[in-house]
């Protein structure tokens, strides 16, 4: 644990220093930025359209603070499915966000959409535990999957592509990730608005079901 420490350390200093760093999730290799050339050079790096946007790494302070959810009911089925598998969910953005009111209007805009923004959540304990880190100084920490666009995840450090790897300012090597699977899923994203999947990944059917009998349950 104190080498996971140590690596969250280090990659905060250098998220503040303007750096992109490239590190395992728990469902694939991906690249987090803090600061707006940072966030600028991930879309460079994976020839991502600048109309997507990244997602937010997110606990339930960061959720609380930048996103808006439907209801009490809402907020507590997040709260226990976030504990068993990673998901992303999409919810109106909290017009007094402290943490989006520090973002530069370019960050901003890149972390939001439409005013919603999609938090990622149980992402692994590194990218969780930076995350923390940038939460105490009031910073987010804003990323994207570190493959080439419309590729795949990777799930090892060998798979993400040489120009990604020599692109960024800090690699954190780790094993392969705890949620590989043939297709290749990255996280299950849920549009918290309308209460629709936006992409079916990692325990999709797990998490739609568990959602559909909490509202249900109304």
């Amino acid at each position: 644990m104190s080498q996971d420490r140590d690596h969250a350390s280090n990659a905060y200093r250098t998220l503040c220093d303007g750096g992109v760093v490239l590190l395992p999730t728990d469902v694939g290799y991906g690249l987090v930025a803090c600061t707006e050339p940072a966030i600028a050079r991930i879309y460079e790096l994976k020839g991502r359209p600048r109309s997507k946007p990244c997602v937010t790494v997110a606990n339930a302070a960061i959720l609380d603070d930048v996103a808006v959810l439907p209801d009490q009911r809402a907020r507590s089925w997040l709260d226990g499915i976030r504990t068993r598998t990673p998901i992303a969910v999409v919810n109106p953005v909290r017009r007094q966000s402290m943490l989006l009111e520090r973002l530069s209007p370019y960050a901003r805009v890149q972390a939001t959409s439409h005013g919603t923004i999609a938090t990622f959540l149980n992402a692994g304990a590194l990218v969780s535990a930076i995350a923390e880190l940038a939460l105490a100084d009031g910073r987010l920490v804003l990323g994207s999957s570190a493959n080439l666009a419309f590729a795949g995840n990777n799930y090892t450090l060998d798979e993400v592509p040489d120009s990604i790897q020599q692109g960024v300012d800090l690699v954190i090597p780790g094993g392969p990730v705890r949620y590989q699977n043939p297709g290749r899923l990255a996280t299950t994203v849920l549009d918290m608005t309308s209460g629709e999947f936006i992409r079916a990944g990692i325990e999709h059917a797990m998490i739609e079901a568990s959602w559909r009998a909490s509202r249900a349950a109304a």
